[in-house]
């Protein structure tokens, strides 16, 4: 008696065990399990709520601005307070005494920009966020040296503060390379 080969199925060996129009419907399911979250969820992902400092200066100018606003572009924050310490001579680090402050503070805004033209400066930035009554603090406290003014070779000497070790600057960066974007530190809702 000849036994003829079991018949197979258009799909192969995979459609015996599931049937192909039952995949290709499984795998729809999955993905809107997987992305529905994603894609109803209100206001700007957690990436674009953060907050960053962006520091600009052309060689040779008189000033040099401090920027921030968060990493999307249309992310409003509750809070932006920026800080600006003088009068200490520049060491190397963050200066612990002796500092004249300056502030800015605004509510309810999407970025703020100071500008200064004093070095050595402390740039001590606290920026909360309100999403239905929670609220996140991003903060940083750096201090930034001009070395060099005017010359080819001019730059930025960068240094962390002791409460915002976490933020992990460059030492220099030239000037010729800004703007340079450094994220602030998540704080939570507690904040330093």
């Amino acid at each position: 008696m000849n036994a003829s080969p079991p018949r197979l199925l258009p799909w192969g060996r995979l459609g015996a065990v599931a049937p192909v129009p039952f995949v290709g419907t499984a795998a729809i399911l999955v993905a809107l399990i997987v992305f529905t979250p994603v894609l109803l969820a209100t206001g700007p992902s957690p990436l674009a709520v953060r907050a960053e400092l962006v520091v600009y200066r052309v060689v040779g100018s008189p000033t040099t601005e401090f920027y921030v606003h968060a990493v999307g572009s249309d992310v409003p924050y509750s809070e932006i307070d920026v800080a600006l310490g003088t009068g200490f001579l520049w060491s190397g680090g963050c200066p612990t005494s002796g500092l004249n402050w300056t502030y800015s503070n605004e509510t309810d805004l999407l970025e703020l920009s100071v500008t200064t033209s004093l070095t050595p400066v402390v740039v001590n930035v606290t920026v909360v966020y309100d999403n239905g009554g929670a609220s996140t603090v991003y903060a940083a406290e750096l201090a930034f040296a001009i070395i060099h003014p005017g010359m080819s070779n001019e730059a930025i000497a960068i240094a962390p503060c002791p409460w915002t070790s976490a933020e992990s600057p460059p030492g220099s960066w030239s000037v010729t390379n800004l703007p340079l974007t450094l994220l602030l530190i998540n704080y939570g809702s507690g904040g330093p």
